[in-house]
C-alpha cells in the first residue's frame, strides 16, 4: 500500500456530521423554512438528519463534506 493511501485511510473523515459549521439544532431547519412544520411527515422522511450549514447556508446530510471542513470543538476541558 502506498504512503498516500495509508495516510488517507488513517485520516479522520471530514464529514458534515463532525463539522463546526453544521448547526446541530434540528429546530434551525424549521426556523429557516417557514411553514415546514405543516409538512411534518414529508419533513421527517426527506430531511431526517440533515441540518443547516452556517458557512454555505444550505442543507447538508451527515455524510456530506467539503474542503471548508472545520472539526467541532470539544466542550470538555483539555
Amino acid at each position: 500500500m502506498s504512503a498516500v493511501a495509508s495516510a488517507w485511510q488513517a485520516a479522520p473523515a471530514a464529514r458534515c456530521a463532525d463539522c463546526a459549521h453544521r448547526d446541530p439544532d434540528p429546530g434551525s431547519v424549521e426556523r429557516a423554512v417557514a411553514g415546514l412544520v405543516v409538512f411534518s411527515s414529508g419533513y421527517g422522511s426527506s430531511l431526517a438528519d440533515s441540518r443547516l450549514c452556517a458557512l454555505h447556508d444550505r442543507f447538508v446530510s451527515p455524510g456530506d463534506g467539503c474542503c471548508a471542513f472545520d472539526p467541532k470543538r470539544s466542550s470538555r476541558p483539555a
